[in-house]
């Protein structure tokens, strides 16, 4: 029996999920938590993808405000609108549905429990680089490895995972979901708030005139892996940092494209998340938390009208560093 996937969130990554899906054998329709400020849905829409991967597709949309039940439903939004998002969809989940949640950060599974009425949730995390290059192109800068698994009992691997094994590259079920997530916050919280505050490429964090800032953001968040039991994840760390910034030496990390286009970050979410519930007895973390309070205040200010540019990023850094 073929599945029938709904992508809520069709943006950059949304997009290229809902493509491999489709190419592994499954039928997708398309969800946007923002339709129900639209008069109406477009009928369908063609998706492209471009670079590491190509291929075509096009794919029905359903507004949100439909009443049908969801059978499966892949949520890729960004960290801060996955309440909001699962909310939106809430009145067609039942508790034979499944949600499957692929986005960055940590804290997601206590933030839509009220929502969904029964329903299996499985959380996941993807390697894979997209870049939405117009409302229906997405240009894949990698294809990336993708891990999927249930946060609670039973953590088998259901048969509806023949659609992401046959169209997902380097697709993994795992029994153990929360370990994938944490080592991934852990290597995003080097990677994006340095690349953000400096508007400097991943790969420029290698260099001589970045290179002690993150090895000294490393070593802080290895010691928040030590004081939370996760010392097998704090030795692997060093290594799998060097290797992201050598393997994406020209990209731009997500928040730093998110602050240059004076849009909220998901500092909260991944950073945020470390430092208030990773340890009891946490230890100093002097850079980090100056790179968290500099990028929260960007987040907090009226970005519609007060962008901050590079500079007042920068010196805002400074002070913060000074205290």
């Amino acid at each position: 029996m073929t599945a029938h996937w709904h992508v809520l969130g069709v943006g950059a990554i949304g997009g290229l999920f809902a493509c491999r899906l489709k190419s592994g054998g499954a039928s997708v329709t398309l969800l946007d938590h923002r339709d129900h400020v639209r008069h109406h849905a477009p009928a369908d829409l063609t998706l492209t993808l471009t670079g590491d991967a190509t291929g075509s597709h096009t794919l029905p949309w359903q507004p949100v405000t439909a009443t049908p039940p969801i059978e499966h439903l892949l949520v890729c939004t960004k960290a801060f609108g996955v309440e909001s998002a699962i909310a939106s969809v809430a009145h067609r989940l039942t508790e034979n549905s499944v949600v499957v949640l692929l986005c960055n950060g940590m804290g997601h599974e206590a933030v839509v429990a009220p929502y969904l009425d029964g329903a299996t949730l499985v959380l996941g995390s993807t390697t894979a680089g997209s870049r939405l290059t117009s409302p229906g192109e997405r240009q894949i800068s990698g294809n990336g490895a993708t891990t999927l698994g249930r946060p609670l009992p039973p953590h088998d691997a259901p048969d509806w995972v023949v659609a992401w094994q046959n169209g997902v590259p380097e697709f993994l079920w795992t029994h153990d979901i929360h370990r994938v997530l944490l080592a991934k916050a852990a290597l995003n919280a080097v990677i994006n708030p340095l690349t953000g505050v400096h508007r400097v490429t991943n790969g420029e964090l290698l260099s001589a005139q970045f290179f002690s800032q993150t090895q000294q953001v490393t070593g802080e968040v290895q010691g928040l892996l030590v004081a939370a039991g996760a010392q097998d994840l704090a030795d692997a760390l060093p290594d799998q940092v060097r290797a992201v910034c050598l393997a994406t030496a020209n990209n731009h990390s997500s928040m730093r494209v998110d602050l240059d286009r004076g849009q909220r970050t998901e500092i909260e979410s991944i950073v945020g998340w470390l430092l208030g519930h990773l340890s009891h007895h946490r230890p100093p973390t002097p850079l980090l938390s100056s790179l968290y309070e500099t990028i929260l205040t960007a987040d907090k200010q009226d970005r519609k009208s007060t962008r901050l540019n590079s500079s007042h990023l920068v010196i805002s850094y400074a002070v913060f560093c000074l205290k």
